[in-house]
């Protein structure tokens, strides 16, 4: 349950049955009742670069281009990308 007025930070992993009651930073994995920050997915330098890039607002024809860069998580690619 996400309680009313709380964001989600991009690529947040909620567990199941968790009550979010405070904003969720991006690529964080958060779980319990009240919701806690449990770990972050990745280092602070690589959520910064994931946030400053948003491959996800890309276009389609962009996305699908660099498709294996974006599944294969490769950042520098990803900063590369066109």
């Amino acid at each position: 349950m996400i309680m009313p007025s709380v964001s989600i930070g991009d690529g947040a992993i909620i567990a199941a049955r968790s009550v979010v009651t405070k904003h969720i930073p991006p690529y964080s994995i958060v779980g319990g009742n009240p919701a806690k920050i449990i770990r972050k997915r990745f280092s602070d330098e690589v959520i910064e670069q994931l946030v400053k890039i948003q491959w996800w607002n890309w276009n389609y024809e962009k996305i699908t281009r660099n498709i294996s860069v974006i599944v294969g998580a490769d950042i520098e690619g990803l900063l590369s990308a066109k």
